[in-house]
Formats: C-alpha cells, sequence, structure tokens
C-alpha cells in the first residue's frame, strides 16, 4: 500500500507555504479536509483560531483551502456558478496571493479559470492551476507549484548582492521544517550571509519578489527545488549550489555543506566549521562516557525511508559516526538522482547493496527513520523498537520546543533520539 502523498498535496502546500497566500480548492470537500487539516497544524496562521470567521460557504469553519464542494451536478453542468460565488469571498480576506487549483475530477470539466479570474477582477492577484501533479511524487507537485507562482508573480529585477541567498526545497511536509530553516538561517549567519526567502516555506509575497536580489541560491533538498532553481538561474542568472554530500545532516555532511557554500559565496566559513567543532566536541565527551558501557548503539541496525538528499547523509553518518548498520534503506519517489546514486554506490562499495530497497518488516530493525504511519506498524507489530519521524504525516508528538534535523543542532538531537532508545537494549 502506498501512502505517499502525491504531486496534488505538493501544489497545495507549496501555496499554503508562502506566509499571506491562500490555496482555494475547486473540486468535493473531500479532497480538501486532509490538506486544509494539515496547513493549518504546520504552520498555522495568526487569525486560524477565530473559527467565527471562517463560518461563511466555502470554508466549512475551517481556516485553510476553502473549496467550491463540487457535486454530481457540477460535473454535469460545471462549476463556474460556484467559482464566481467564492471568489469574492475569497478575495475579502485581504490575502496577498491566491490561487484555484482543480481537483483531479475538476480538471476534466473544462472550465476556463483564468476567464473567471478576469471576470471577477482578481487576475492581478489570483492565479489558476488548472491542472497539477495528479498521481506523480508530492516533490515534483511541490517544485512545480514554487516555479509557476514566482513566474506568475514576475519577480523584481534587482541588483544582486554578494551576501544575500535564498534556501530553496524547504517544505512543511518536512518534520521540524521550521527549525530546520532557523539553524540553516544561523550557520549562515556565521557565515555573513543574510536569508532572502525560502519560496514555499514561510516566506512572503514581498520576500519572494525581493529574493532576485540573492547571489546564488542554495539548494537543500533538490527534489523539491531543482525546477525552481533552474528558473532562477535561467531568468535572473542566480546561480544554484548543490552539496555533493546531501543535506547538512550530521557533523561531516554539514562541515561540507559549509565549505561548499562558503567556497560559492567567498565567505569566511571559520565562525560556523568553529560551532560544529563545539558540538562535534561535546557530542564526543558524552559519548565517550557510554563507549564501554551497555546502552552504546554500534551494531545496532537501522532503517531509512526518505527523501534521497536525506537518506544519503543520514546513513553515511549512523554508519561512520556511530557504528550502526543498515539493513534497510528506500528512497522516496521523485530522487535525486546525483543523491540517489552517491547512496547506492556508498552501499556497494562498503558491502551493504543487500539493504537497498529492502523491506524494512522483513528486516526488522532497531531504529526506522521515516513517515510515522510506517514506523507505528514497524513498532506495534514488533519487528522495529523504535521509529523516528522525518515527515509531517499525521498528528504526531507536541513539542514546545523548536527542533531541528540539519546543522550542528539536528545532529545533536539525532543522537539524543538513538542514546534514549539503546540504553534500554538487553
Amino acid at each position: 500500500m502506498n501512502l505517499d502523498a502525491d504531486g496534488f498535496i505538493g501544489t497545495l502546500l507549496a501555496i499554503e507555504g508562502i506566509s499571506d497566500a491562500r490555496a482555494v480548492m475547486n473540486g468535493p470537500n473531500g479532497c480538501r479536509g486532509n490538506p486544509a487539516y494539515f496547513s493549518d497544524r504546520y504552520f498555522p496562521r495568526d487569525n486560524s483560531l477565530n473559527r467565527r470567521s471562517f463560518e461563511e460557504p466555502f470554508f466549512f469553519g475551517q481556516s485553510r483551502i476553502p473549496c467550491t464542494y463540487l457535486d454530481s451536478d457540477d460535473y454535469i453542468h460545471g462549476s463556474t456558478q460556484k467559482l464566481r460565488e467564492i471568489l469574492p469571498l475569497i478575495a475579502e480576506k485581504g490575502d496577498a496571493f491566491l490561487a484555484v487549483v482543480n481537483s483531479p475530477g475538476a480538471s476534466l470539466i473544462g472550465d476556463d479559470l483564468n476567464r473567471l479570474l478576469n471576470e471577477a477582477r482578481l487576475d492581478h492577484v489570483c492565479m489558476a492551476f488548472e491542472g497539477a501533479a495528479y498521481s506523480r511524487p508530492l516533490p515534483e507537485g511541490f517544485d512545480e507549484a514554487i516555479t509557476a507562482i514566482l513566474r506568475w508573480l514576475r519577480l523584481n529585477r534587482l541588483p544582486r548582492m554578494n551576501n544575500r541567498v535564498n534556501l530553496l526545497g524547504f517544505s512543511m511536509v518536512q518534520k521540524y521544517w521550521q527549525g530546520n530553516i532557523a539553524e540553516i538561517r544561523h550557520l549562515c549567519g556565521l557565515m555573513g550571509l543574510t536569508v532572502v526567502s525560502v519560496p514555499g516555506a514561510g516566506s512572503s509575497v514581498s520576500e519572494l519578489r525581493e529574493s532576485t536580489t540573492a547571489s546564488c541560491n542554495i539548494v537543500i533538498f533538490p527534489e523539491y527545488s531543482r525546477q525552481t532553481a533552474e528558473f532562477y538561474e535561467s531568468e535572473f542568472g542566480i546561480p544554484a549550489v548543490y552539496s555533493h554530500e546531501g543535506a547538512p545532516v550530521g557533523f561531516d555532511a554539514t562541515e561540507a555543506w559549509i565549505r561548499t557554500v562558503a567556497v560559492a559565496t567567498g565567505c569566511d566559513p571559520t565562525p560556523a566549521l568553529d560551532e560544529i567543532r563545539t558540538r562535534r566536541t561535546h557530542a564526543f565527551h558524552r559519548i565517550a562516557r557510554y563507549h564501554h558501557e551497555a546502552g552504546y548503539p554500534k551494531g545496532a541496525t537501522f532503517a531509512v525511508r526518505g527523501d534521497s538528499s536525506f537518506a544519503l547523509p543520514l546513513t553515511m553518518w549512523l554508519y561512520e559516526y556511530l557504528g550502526m548498520m543498515p539493513v534497510s534503506v528506500d528512497i522516496m519517489a521523485g530522487e535525486d538522482p546525483n543523491a540517489a546514486g552517491c547512496l547506492q554506490g556508498y552501499l556497494a562499495a562498503n558491502a551493504l547493496s543487500v539493504a537497498f530497497g529492502a523491506d524494512p518488516a522483513v528486516a526488522g530493525p532497531d531504529m526506522y527513520f521515516g513517515d510515522d504511519l510506517s514506523g507505528k506498524d514497524l513498532v506495534l507489530s514488533g519487528r522495529c523498537r523504535k521509529s523516528v519521524d522525518i515527515f509531517n504525516r499525521t498528528t504526531g508528538d507536541i513539542h514546545f520546543t523548536e527542533r531541528a534535523f540539519l546543522g550542528g543542532a539536528g545532529a545533536l538531537w539525532i543522537l539524543d533520539l538513538i542514546f534514549d532508545v539503546v540504553k534500554d537494549f538487553p
């Protein structure tokens, strides 16, 4: 059973990830429930608790992703009337950007959304997605949507500044996405770099318009941003920076990422590298106390299922740094070819090829890094000791402190999770 969301959800989350934007779904209410709940939970707006503001038609008491609630008659006669009713109500909310997205069924009706937007005199603030990446991987839908939005916004052509960068590839579907962005902003700040925007992950429309002042785009997760990076380069001459070791997960990959960014921007990496070394030293002193005791993770097995740019550095770090053994490594659809190739090559070079694509339910790992639904199934069925969520999928745990998987802070948090589990191993 495939539990992964598709590119249609990726399109909606890309729009909802812009802080002053709103997605409007042209489709039945059933298609809207999960993404509306998801975006409100993982990126709530200031007014989301005021339910009385969303009692009018099309919102149904939920603050996010209003929809036209199409029924059988609308699939025969068209959705024009409901779109004419919904658009003025949505415009009154005062969002800086709106996007009408056809659900898979609505895309077959053939309504001319652009004409309706023009008639409603909203074509200056609202764009139409008459089709989305239906049944394709979520990252592809996210990437295509962000690219289309940036193109529609007609970004300002401004002078580029050497100390400014954009961060590409973040999405609210990633666990601790806001903490990850904060950690990367912190490392950039130590190198004297200012982050202008993070498209689709918290930035506003005005920040997106200013994103063309960046000297380069730092691509963290290329699965979610390769087309976006190509758009910036072809339209504005802003080059993309990729780290050959994938996302900055673990100490080694983070140091490699810092050096890559420093070379591309000409900045001094020393302050950022010093911080990572401080965190590495702290981890060493803590780990050394367990080296000859029960509860050290060397030899423990793990499984990973995630985006290729995340699975690559995580697998390398757990294997080399802690001596843990990968027994199942699977990458999500829409993978980055470079990261996926490096991961397969790394496993082969260490005689671990059997782990690539292996079923975690058969491998029975001590720890599983992946989506929480699969992880809960493994744990409850006794085929795994501990599941670590790396995606936002269901409600999950409630956290009051900002956490991260990336950078030095993320490395220490991953160590917290691992050592908290293995101390109870027999």
